[in-house]
């Protein structure tokens, strides 16, 4: 099982990098990140969902302002939940 995901990995690194693979430590943390956040077909989740039991907040998350972005954490009652949601879809 490991054997297999290291090929996948490589070969994602192979497309990425030419056959050459001059490149190979630039892309290496983005494979490896791609990777993490993919849901596995055997489990039904990704590596990081399984780990940390939520989806990863990715950087288009945060500039984009989807509600995975939300301090859930500061969230206690309906109202806050409400108000947290009214100014995601307000754009604050």
């Amino acid at each position: 099982m490991v054997e297999r995901g290291h090929k996948q990995l490589k070969d994602a690194l192979v497309e990425l990098c030419g056959e050459s693979g001059g490149k190979w430590k630039k892309y290496l943390p983005l494979v490896k990140l791609a990777d993490r956040i993919s849901t596995k077909r055997k489990t039904g989740s990704s590596p990081f969902e399984l780990q940390f039991g939520q989806l990863p907040v990715l950087p288009i998350d945060i500039e984009t302002k989807t509600f995975l972005a939300v301090e859930w954490h500061k969230i206690s009652t309906a109202e806050e939940l409400l108000e947290a949601i009214a100014k995601k879809l307000e754009g604050k």
